[in-house]
């Protein structure tokens, strides 16, 4: 087959390396120079190791820091510790630069639905992020606007998470190495609690790079169509974001393998494709209604009680994949915290 990767963030990189044997070309609209993976670098070892694999990488050769356990830091100034389990931060630009070895890419090529000669290939891969440059718009997203910075001359060593009333947010810290880290923050109403205090509290931290970037956290359930005509959506163009977290990582990996499960005779089945995408991520839709909910001041721990425990389940069920325990009554201490 002929194909063409738009964007080269983690899902494009992972396609391109396993669809190696296809004629594959990936246009990314950053200039090499600087073309930089966002999302903090942190995810699940089990799942990274996994996903390395089955590309020929050794995914130890990229850790930086393999986290012992997740403070979580409660509006209510309640702070409750999650064990890890496999959490980790690893190089993800050198990571993905392994990935994109043997593949052609075009630097600094903005690609668009309207200008793209889409019918040069068999298949356009949208992997173009909160984006979607591919793909037809979805109406009524919820878009949180986040900043990010890699920083060092620090000195906490353990992940931490400060969580914003009414689940509006966070404030995030993932340690990296060599006294390295990012922080971040993400919120609906702009007020990014979590970043002018860390550097207060850390005056000699030093700004390496700042990143200003939106992340969806409507879940695939709402973002259809998945493709449109040769156009096919990959991770986060098609919501493969974890609502709670806005994490997008491993979800936008497993949008990647479900894609190449569909590869039949040198077609893609699209239906074979979009109804497992809707299987997989199925979940995601509470999380997210939880969130609404909360957001709008309409959430009830007694009436969504239903809500609540589907996503503690599912979560549960792939707390390897998450990389941190899963834990019931943690999960209720945080939603009373988020609430009150």
């Amino acid at each position: 087959m002929k194909i063409a990767i738009i964007g080269a963030g983690v899902s494009g990189a992972f396609l391109a390396r396993m669809l190696k044997d296809h004629q594959v070309e990936i246009f990314e609209s950053y200039p090499k120079e600087k073309h930089f993976p966002v999302c903090a670098w942190g995810a699940s070892r089990n799942m990274l190791d996994y996903y390395s694999k089955l590309a020929g990488l050794n995914f130890d050769d990229y850790i930086l820091h393999t986290g012992q356990k997740v403070e979580m830091r409660l509006p209510n100034g309640q702070r409750e510790f999650l064990r890890c389990l496999g959490l980790v931060t690893y190089h993800k630009q050198r990571w993905e630069d392994d990935l994109l070895a043997d593949t052609k890419v075009n630097y600094g090529v903005r690609c668009t639905l309207a200008t793209f000669p889409i019918n040069k290939y068999d298949y356009v891969l949208d992997c173009t992020g909160f984006h979607r440059s591919m793909l037809p718009k979805v109406d009524d997203e919820l878009i949180v606007p986040a900043y990010e910075y890699m920083v060092e001359n620090v000195k906490h060593d353990e992940f931490y998470i400060m969580g914003y009333r009414n689940a509006t947010g966070y404030f995030w810290y993932f340690p990296l190495s060599d006294n390295r880290a990012f922080i971040g923050a993400g919120d609906i109403n702009r007020r990014y609690y979590g970043i002018k205090e860390f550097f207060e509290e850390n005056k000699d931290a030093k700004i390496l790079n700042k990143i200003g970037r939106p992340i969806r956290i409507t879940p695939p359930t709402r973002m259809e169509p998945f493709y449109y005509k040769n156009v096919i959506g990959v991770g986060e163009a098609i919501g493969c974001v974890f609502p709670l977290l806005g994490e997008g990582i491993i979800p936008s990996l497993i949008s990647a393998e479900i894609l190449l499960d569909s590869i039949d005779n040198d077609r893609i089945d699209l239906d074979h494709y979009r109804e497992n995408v809707l299987r997989r991520f199925k979940y995601y839709d509470d999380v997210y209604k939880l969130i609404r909910l909360m957001i709008e001041r309409k959430f009830s721990k007694l009436r969504h009680w239903n809500i609540i425990y589907s996503m503690y389940k599912n979560m549960k069920k792939e707390e390897k994949r998450f990389g941190f325990e899963i834990s019931i009554n943690k999960l209720k201490k945080m939603l009373n915290a988020l609430q009150n």
